[in-house]
């Protein structure tokens, strides 16, 4: 696995522009938080989206196609098998 990336806040909180210079096609994208409220925005990083189960459940976001339900313990996971983390 390249670099995880985890998003917290919806996209317009970032540079779109830097994003896209610094996230590649292998990277993972995870969406935490009211990050989940864009998860079709940040389709254009990633076509695989994860998103944390319980905060989606949370804010009532229905997963659409190609994103990934994850629970508390596969994010561990994936942060333990992560070569790099970066949260936005």
């Amino acid at each position: 696995m390249s670099t995880l990336h985890i998003f917290s806040k919806p996209l317009s909180h970032y540079c779109n522009n830097m994003l896209a210079n610094l996230i590649s096609s292998e990277d993972i994208v995870l969406l935490v938080s009211d990050a989940c409220y864009n998860n079709m925005q940040f389709k254009q990083f990633s076509s695989a989206i994860h998103l944390l189960e319980e905060d989606a459940a949370a804010r009532d976001i229905s997963f659409n196609q190609g994103d990934i339900a994850i629970n508390y313990s596969q994010f561990v996971e994936m942060t333990l098998n992560a070569k790099n983390t970066i949260t936005w």
